[in-house]
């Protein structure tokens, strides 16, 4: 904690103006305060060593600048790196541009850079507005900023969403705002909350190299004395770990044993259910007489379960699986399924969603790739990170899992994931890492496997090297349910908690073993308290204790919208030959076949399905397997309802698809036939081959050859062969499109929404372009003894479109492709770089007829000799009319113009010549610009 005494040589030094005006009844003496340096406008060029010496020396905790403009310049340096982003990156500070219009050609903004460590902040949800929720190690500051021509409205929503009773500031607002917000409002649109008890500005005069100055206000507040009594842990003004620590020490060794392991929230063997417990995947009781709330842990990889709808009335929206939100490339997209989750969570009375799943999709084969975000370490991240965010924004706890390398389901508690240390760092561990860095979760859940020989829950390397020390994750490693095989080894590798020891593992290790361990001196006391203080600053941070979740109705129709504009979104157009989708008026017999759509859409299997929806549970009960990972469920969401309904004028009938030729009979009498195919998968087995199950392959050649004008919409895991690919003309790739799947297919197909998913996995022809085509032990009941081992050495880093440009292997399907039913043109390619801030610019125009969203893909192809030849660094989602043209930008995730050196553990970029590509897919570049980067420290 500081002080706001300053010695008056050093604010001589840089040239500080004196005319300092008091807001506060009384002049601020001394003691712990918050400073904000507010700037009147952006500075072109800086001299960053200078600037940083005198940010330093006033003791800066945070600088704004308003109203910045970006201009619509078609040049690269109107789209420069931003010299305050060098000056960050120089700093280790937190850099953040928040745009009224993030979309617009010329950006009105405001920026933010913070030296505080971010806990908790705001991003696409609140176009034009800006939180951070900072921590300065003993009080937490809640800081709110807006942009120029930025609606008012929604910053008191923003506020009362997010402050939990923190010290707040805002910024950038009129008066009006600030006072209805609950702020006392001071001079040029500043206001504070309670939590400050005085306020003084004083102009400063700010040099930004030999000849520049630049004016500003230091604005400064001093914090209300902290709250004492007999619960100082519940001052809201204290930052979590400092609330934390307080707890920790009022509580008996066993109330600190009672945090360290969870019970099967389902009770065991059939038994009741753990007293307290709601009725899911895990429980945690609370300590009553120090106030801590249990722990309520629901699983929600693509909703919030119900196992066996144990929890009478509740339900929940089974959202499209994790692969249909990564094909909307769109950020939004993401934030907006995970606060859905989270607020259906916390509706539901659970403060923990075992959410976040980030594992790279290495084969298709793997059974629980619907749970994940496809093959590339910056999509995945990037979005899985903003799914967390949007969970975390409901105040629910979100984990990121399954640290790591959890890539196959066959033998996962027992294989070995073997990958050389690079590697690894720059495929699965860098997606976790950017996961990380967006969505800061506040639990992570260490992985069944083993990682090179060691299992994920006892990997030192892994949870204390990288993910504590390197990463600073301040939050809680839990175990995923049945991954713990050791006490004392597994919590001095930087295992925190356990789940549900007494059901899934030997033994409950982090009770009594782990109490011998501790008291032997086998496992310090510190580190058992360390264990406990991470679990109850992480419940703190994200309101558990102040603001506990309720049991009320969710919002069944937010919650639907949500699922359909991620199908809408997410689903993919494969194939398009002779434009004959979307459906046109002139197509008035059309027939259905396969697929049970006249019932519902498939989902997945396992602890993630979601059973119990606000249209009732499974449509097509009795498909087998009807036990785990089953049952096999199918979502009410009738695509042949749906059709019916925005298609009334036409006629459109189902067959069922057992008999392929009744179907082919069907299908010829009709204008159009659409065939609709199935594959399910799930948790705990993988998939035994890539070909679509239950001749379907056959339904499909059968009916296409009765009907030329056949559509193929596929409800899969991922990517499948395709051996009546030439004779389909349509393909649409819908994934396991959730409770509004068949709404959202049907809006598709007849273009009342035009396609924009673009793939986040490459798909190949078949297994033989796998880095490994055949792996023993897949699927039910196999033939083969599983291997003890998966040599992911093979690919290393080089993981799916990277893989196939290495081994010049051509696709059925790139990463990135997804057509549209309106056309796009790039010119003008250009960039800047700065240090580690790459940014590039390019005009997109939809030269179409039809308003329609592409993905524009910013690759860097790295010189000749590289072990990986390319990869993707940046993208962006733009939605344009007819005719309409827009310069956008991109800026490039650092990490991924960088390597990982093993040997001092940093990122760096080799000097070098190197290639741009703006690309429709990772192997179709429209545009290319060769580069020169200079080398250097990604930090």
């Amino acid at each position: 904690m500081k002080t706001i005494t300053k010695p008056l040589a050093l604010t001589a030094a840089i040239a500080l103006s004196l005319s300092a005006s008091a807001l506060a009844a009384a002049p601020i003496a001394g003691g712990a305060a918050f400073t904000v340096l507010t700037l009147e406008k952006a500075p072109d060029y800086l001299d960053a060593k200078d600037v940083a010496a005198q940010l330093q020396a006033l003791d800066v905790d945070a600088l704004t600048i308003g109203n910045v403009v970006r201009p619509a310049d078609t040049s690269a340096t109107a789209h420069a790196p931003d010299p305050l982003a060098a000056l960050a990156d120089q700093l280790g500070y937190t850099y953040r541009f928040v745009s009224a219009d993030p979309a617009a050609a010329e950006q009105r903004g405001s920026i933010v850079l913070s030296r505080l460590p971010v806990e908790a902040e705001s991003g696409v949800e609140a176009p034009g507005l800006n939180y951070l929720r900072l921590n300065d190690g003993r009080n937490v500051v809640a800081l709110y900023t807006q942009a120029s021509g930025a609606a008012a409205a929604p910053v008191k929503a923003l506020v009362d969403g997010s402050r939990l009773g923190a010290p707040a500031v805002l910024l950038g607002t009129d008066a009006d705002t600030a006072t209805a917000a609950g702020f006392t409002a001071i001079a040029k649109g500043t206001g504070y909350s309670t939590g400050f008890n005085a306020a003084s500005t004083q102009s400063v005069k700010l040099r930004l190299g030999s000849d520049a100055n630049t004016a500003g206000q230091l604005l400064t507040l001093d914090y209300t004395a902290p709250t004492g009594g007999d619960t100082p842990w519940m001052d809201t003004g204290l930052t979590a770990d400092a609330r934390a620590k307080l707890l920790v020490a009022r509580m008996t060794v066993d109330e600190k044993f009672q945090m360290l392991h969870s019970y099967f929230g389902l009770g065991k063997d059939g038994g009741p259910l753990p007293e307290g417990a709601v009725g899911s995947a895990g429980f945690v009781p609370g300590v009553a007489r120090l106030g801590i709330p249990s722990q309520q842990s629901a699983d929600a990889g693509v909703g919030v379960t119900n196992p066996g709808g144990i929890r009478k009335g509740d339900h929940a929206t089974a959202m499209p699986s994790g692969p249909a939100t990564a094909s909307s490339w769109n950020p939004d997209i993401a934030f907006a399924g995970g606060a859905t989750m989270g607020r259906e969570a916390w509706q539901q009375r659970f403060n923990i969603l075992l959410a976040g799943s980030v594992n790279l999709q290495r084969d298709p084969r793997n059974g629980r790739n619907f749970e994940y975000a496809g093959e590339d370490p910056v999509l995945a991240g990037r979005l899985v990170g903003e799914s967390i965010r949007g969970v975390q924004s409901q105040h629910v706890i979100s984990t990121m899992k399954h640290f790591a390398l959890n890539d196959m389901e066959t033998s996962r508690n027992f294989h070995s994931a073997e990958i050389g240390e690079q590697a690894m760092r720059e495929s699965d561990l860098l997606a976790f890492e950017i996961a990380l860095d967006a969505g800061k979760p506040g639990s992570v859940m260490c992985s069944y496997n083993r990682i090179n020989g060691i299992y994920g829950c006892e990997h030192d390397y892994l949870m204390n090297e990288v993910l504590k020390q390197e990463w600073k994750f301040p939050g809680f490693v839990m175990s995923d349910w049945g991954g713990v095989h050791s006490g004392s080894k597994a919590a001095l590798a930087g295992l925190d908690q356990q789940s549900a020891g007494e059901v899934f593992d030997k033994a409950v290790f982090f009770d009594e073993p782990l109490r011998l361990a501790v008291a032997g001196g086998t496992v310090p006391q510190a580190r058992l308290n360390d264990m406990v203080a991470r679990i109850l600053r992480t419940m703190f941070a994200h309101g558990n204790f102040d603001l506990p979740p309720q049991h009320v109705p969710i919002d069944d129709e937010a919650g639907f919208l949500a699922a359909q504009r991620t199908v809408e979104e997410g689903s993919v157009l494969l194939r398009n030959a002779g434009d004959l989708l979307p459906l046109g008026k002139d197509v008035q017999r059309i027939v259905i076949i396969g697929g049970h759509a006249d019932k519902g859409v498939i989902g997945g299997g396992g602890s993630s399905m979601v059973g119990w929806t606000a249209k009732g549970t499974n449509a097509v009960p009795g498909v087998l397997p009807t036990t785990w990972p089953g049952p096999v469920i199918f979502h009410p969401s009738s695509p042949l309802e749906a059709l019916r309904a925005e298609r009334p004028d036409a006629t459109i009938e189902y067959v069922d698809g057992r008999d392929v030729a009744a179907a082919a009979r069907a299908a010829a009498a009709a204008d159009v036939a659409i065939v609709f195919a199935t594959q399910w998968s799930a948790e705990s087995v993988d998939l035994p081959h890539m070909q679509l199950p239950d001749k379907q392959d056959a339904l499909i050649a059968g009916v296409a050859k009765a009907n030329p004008k056949t559509v193929v919409v596929l409800e899969t895991n991922g990517p499948v062969e395709l051996p009546w690919l030439q004779q389909v003309p349509a393909v649409l790739q819908a994934w396991y499109p959730g409770i509004r799947g068949g709404e959202g297919i049907a809006a598709l197909l007849t273009g009342k929404v035009n396609p924009s998913g673009r793939l986040p996995v490459t798909w190949p022809v078949d297994a033989s372009q796998l880095p490994r085509p055949h792996v023993n032990g897949l699927g039910f009941n196999p033939k083969q003894k599983p291997d003890d081992t998966i040599d992911y050495n093979i690919e290393g880093a080089n993981v799916g479109y990277k893989w196939f440009a290495a081994k010049g292997l051509v696709p059925q399907f790139a990463f990135g492709h997804g057509l549209s039913y309106t056309q796009f043109q790039y010119d003008n390619l250009s960039y800047t770089a700065m240090g580690q801030r790459l940014v590039a610019t390019v005009d997109i125009r939809n030269t179409g007829k039809v308003a329609g969203a592409d993905v524009a893909q910013l690759y860097l192809k790295l010189p000749e000799g590289s072990t990986t030849p390319i990869r993707l660094i940046g993208f962006q989602k733009v939605m344009l009319q007819p005719g309409e043209s827009r310069r956008i930008r991109i800026e490039a995730e650092p990490k991924a113009l960088a390597s990982f050196d093993t040997a001092d553990k940093q990122w760096k970029i080799a000097e070098g010549r190197y290639e741009l590509q703006l690309s429709r897919s990772a192997n179709e570049p429209l545009q290319t610009t060769p580069m020169v980067l200079s080398g250097g420290v990604v930090k």
